[in-house]
């Protein structure tokens, strides 16, 4: 395998992005409160969407300004 090959192999296999870790904080978080029942499930996910979210913001896929324009409902320039 030559050294670029070995380059790109590497960056495909890179799973354990920001947004991965982001999930498994938020899923540990989560399984602390597990023991109280059904609405501890509930937290759960929300705690798993909340490191989802926070995941993507530090990886750059989320873009803060644009997304507080679009709960805003205001649109985009054609730029």
């Amino acid at each position: 395998m030559t050294a670029q090959q070995d380059e790109i192999t590497r960056k495909d296999k890179q799973s354990m992005t920001p947004r991965v870790i982001g999930i498994g904080v938020g899923l540990v978080l989560g399984f602390v409160w597990m023991s109280l029942g059904f609405w501890a499930a509930v937290l759960t996910g929300g705690l798993a969407l909340a490191g989802w979210f926070v995941g993507s913001l530090i990886e750059g896929t989320i873009n803060p300004a644009d997304l507080w324009n679009a709960l805003q409902g205001r649109r985009r320039g054609l730029d």
